[in-house]
C-alpha cells in the first residue's frame, strides 16, 4: 500500500508519517515548502495533481490545514481556499485515481454550548476556522468511502510544534507566565495515539465521521495543572483566565469536546488517558535534560 500524507511536516501528519515508516508502509509526505517532502499547497491545484502523480497513492491522509483560529478570522478568504476548497480538490484527485481519503477535522464544527458531542449531533461553527473546516469535511464526505476524523487539542513533545503542551513547557523553561482559559472544555488528544487510531480505522475501511480523541473531558486550566504534575513543574506560572479576558479575534466553542463511543465500538478500544500520555512526555523531557 502506498500512502500519501498531506501535511507531513505538521504535528499530526508527522506522527502519521513516523508511524507508517515504523510499520514499513510505503509513505510519501508533503509540505508547503517541499523541504524534505513533496511540494503541495492546498491553495494550488497544480501542486496537488503533481503530488498525486509522483506518489500514486492508494490511501491519502489529509492533515494539512490553516489551523491558527485567529488568523483564519483575520484572513477568511485564504482560510476558505485552504480549508474548504483545497480538500475538495484533493477529493477530486482521489476520485480520479481511485485512492481512499481520510480527512482530519475538528471539534470546532460545533458551537460549544452542549458538548461533548457525538458524530450525529447538529453542527454549528462559531468561527471562520470552524466553518471552513466543516465545508472541507463536507467536500471530502462527498467522495464515496471517505473518512472524516474529528479530533481536538492535539498535543505531543514536538519542539517544532506550537501545541498546548509545548507552549506550557517553553513558558515554564523561560520563566514566562501563561494565561490559560478555565472555561474551555475539550478532550486532549496525544498525537501518536491519534495517528495509531487513524491508521487502524483506515485499515478497517471505516467511512463517514468518527470522533477520535482522548477519553478525559476537562478544561484547559485543569489540563495544564495535570501536565505540570506529570512533568514535575511548579504550576505557579499558570494563570487561570476566562476566554472573554484573552482578547482573541475568533470565538471559541467553550463547552465542546467529543464522544468516542462509535470509535470504541469499531476498534474495540479507545485512546489511552491523558495521564498515561503525559507521563510518556515526562519521560522524553527527562531524556533531554
Amino acid at each position: 500500500m502506498r500512502v500519501l500524507v498531506i501535511g507531513a511536516s505538521g504535528q499530526v501528519g508527522g506522527a502519521l508519517t513516523s508511524l507508517a515508516v515504523r510499520r514499513k508502509i510505503e509513505v510519501y509526505g508533503t509540505s508547503r515548502t517541499g523541504r524534505g517532502f513533496l511540494y503541495l499547497d492546498l491553495a494550488g491545484p497544480a501542486s496537488i495533481k503533481s503530488a498525486f502523480e509522483k506518489s500514486r497513492p492508494d490511501l491519502v491522509l489529509l492533515c494539512s490545514a490553516m489551523t491558527h483560529v485567529d488568523n483564519c478570522e483575520r484572513s477568511p478568504e485564504l482560510a476558505r481556499k485552504i480549508n474548504s476548497e483545497g480538500p475538495g480538490l484533493v477529493a477530486e484527485e482521489c476520485r480520479r485515481t481511485g485512492a481512499r481519503l481520510v480527512y482530519l477535522s475538528t471539534e470546532y464544527v460545533f458551537d460549544g454550548t452542549g458538548g461533548p458531542y457525538g458524530e450525529e449531533d447538529p453542527v454549528n461553527p462559531v468561527s471562520v476556522y470552524g466553518r471552513t473546516k466543516l465545508e472541507g469535511e463536507r467536500a471530502v464526505l462527498g467522495l464515496e468511502g471517505s473518512l472524516a476524523v474529528r479530533t481536538t487539542v492535539v498535543y505531543s513533545h514536538n519542539p517544532a510544534s506550537k501545541n498546548f503542551i509545548m507552549q506550557l513547557i517553553n513558558n515554564y523553561r523561560s520563566g514566562a507566565r501563561m494565561r490559560v482559559p478555565s472555561d474551555q472544555f475539550s478532550n486532549p488528544t496525544y498525537a501518536p495515539d491519534l495517528a495509531a487510531a487513524v491508521l487502524e480505522l483506515a485499515g478497517k475501511g471505516a467511512s463517514g465521521i468518527y470522533n477520535v480523541t482522548g477519553p478525559d473531558w476537562l478544561n484547559r486550566y485543569d489540563f495544564a495543572l495535570k501536565a505540570c504534575a506529570a512533568f514535575g513543574f511548579n504550576p505557579a506560572f499558570i494563570e487561570a483566565r476566562l476566554t472573554a479576558e484573552l482578547g482573541q479575534a475568533a470565538a471559541r466553542p467553550l463547552k465542546a469536546g467529543l464522544k468516542t463511543d462509535k470509535l470504541a465500538l469499531e476498534l474495540g478500544h479507545g485512546l489511552p488517558s491523558s495521564g498515561e500520555s503525559l507521563l510518556k512526555i515526562a519521560g522524553i523531557i527527562k531524556q533531554y535534560e
